[in-house]
């Protein structure tokens, strides 16, 4: 035990000394079978951006990424910044990394996840986020992760991040356990359907408004026009339809109590209808699980936009075409078992495994969790709460 505790205060000190950003070393303190990145920045600059969390800062640096002990990405330009909006408060903060040009994953991987969807590509990345789990941080570091993995290995139609568990060091020093992630923006969103980023059109809902991001603005407020005047026959020509079903489907079933009325994002390719995007689920299974999905959907706040248009098409009075295809899918996915528990612990299982000896790194630097034994507690909660979304899901759709 004093060997160990020995060999975590040297890792969580290295880095004290002087670093070139033009090295490129492997870190050995850590015996570890996951990525690992090292971002090479200027050190008083990487301060001023962690400690001024109000303001958007833009740091430069070098970024190299190790899989599997060989160097595959060396000092790549990108640009830094922090992420989050609640969880920037934590002691380890979301960056997000952006590359000088889009990143061809195909030679060496930048990321390397299990399936990828059938409508996606991940061939060329622009921007990444080295996330702190969000919400999820002093609790378990991978719900996010495995939900959204759950989603794709169930191949639904709907549009999401790809990641995986990543040590992240900054100028040498263990920065933290983090997901790599690719991004829900109009980055990720022109790289996902091999398309230019000027072809986007993204529209993203948050607890305070919805903020037009980029491309067709008109096209977005003729939008939520219709949905405010629940002009059914023109919603239904610029939505994706099977899309947005899925895409309703899997949040109202986890139970994402952090949505519809933020973490919603929209967006359409040129003249292509609109798709909605999942992301950020640190709040599935955890608050309101007994609540019927209808009703997770429908829920109180102001900015609901989501939950309006979906209500606008479920209660239409001359055409229950959408009500009975969304309860239709609904309930054969519960049926196929492709989205049940059983298959998300499977997942979480490996994912726990993965990484078993590297959170014993973050616990002692982060304090978060605090022992690897409420690590381990977080874990089966999660699990529990699950199955008890699943079960009151089942319930109401009966």
């Amino acid at each position: 035990m004093k060997q160990l505790s020995f060999l975590l205060l040297a890792v969580l000190c290295f880095g004290c000394s002087k670093y070139n950003m033009d090295e490129t070393l492997l870190p050995t303190e850590i015996p570890s079978n996951l990525p690992i990145i090292q971002i090479a920045v200027d050190a008083d600059e990487f301060e001023e951006m962690y400690e001024k969390t109000d303001e958007e800062i833009e740091i430069k640096g070098k970024f190299s990424l190790f899989r599997d002990n060989e160097l595959l990405i060396e000092n790549e330009k990108v640009e830094l910044e922090l992420k989050g909006r609640f969880s920037i408060r934590f002691p380890l903060k979301t960056l997000g990394v952006k590359f000088d040009d889009k990143y061809d994953n195909r030679d060496r991987s930048l990321i390397n996840p299990k399936k990828v969807l059938p409508h996606h590509s991940i061939d060329k990345i622009k921007a990444i986020r080295l996330r702190n789990s969000g919400n999820d941080f002093e609790n378990t570091m991978l719900k996010d992760l495995s939900i959204t993995q759950l989603a794709i290995q169930a191949g639904l139609d709907i549009d999401l991040t790809y990641g995986e568990p990543v040590l992240v060091y900054i100028n040498e020093e263990f920065y933290g356990l983090m997901n790599l992630r690719t991004e829900a923006n109009t980055n990720g969103m022109a790289g996902l359907n091999e398309a230019k980023k000027s072809d986007v059109t993204l529209a993203k809902i948050t607890t305070q408004e919805l903020i037009k991001k980029d491309g067709d603005f008109d096209r977005i407020d003729a939008l939520l026009e219709a949905i405010k005047d629940k002009n059914i026959a023109y919603l239904k020509s610029e939505i994706d339809l099977n899309s947005f079903i899925d895409y309703m489907v899997f949040q109202s079933y986890i139970g994402n109590t952090d949505w519809p009325h933020n973490n919603a994002r929209f967006y359409a390719i040129n003249e292509g209808k609109f798709r909605f995007v999942l992301f950020d689920l640190d709040n599935a299974s955890r608050l309101k699980i007994e609540q019927s999905p209808l009703k997770l959907i429908d829920n109180f706040w102001r900015s609901n936009v989501l939950g309006n248009l979906f209500m606008a098409l479920y209660e239409d009075e001359n055409d229950d075409t959408f009500q009975n295809e969304f309860l239709e899918r609904y309930r054969a996915l519960l049926q196929s078992g492709n989205i049940a528990a059983d298959k998300l612990e499977e997942i979480v299982d490996e994912n726990t495994e993965r990484i078993a000896v590297e959170i014993e790194y973050q616990i002692a630097k982060y304090n978060a969790p605090r022992t690897t034994l409420e690590w381990q507690i977080e874990l089966d909660k999660m699990m529990i709460l699950f199955r008890e979304r699943e079960a009151a899901v089942r319930k109401h759709m009966e």
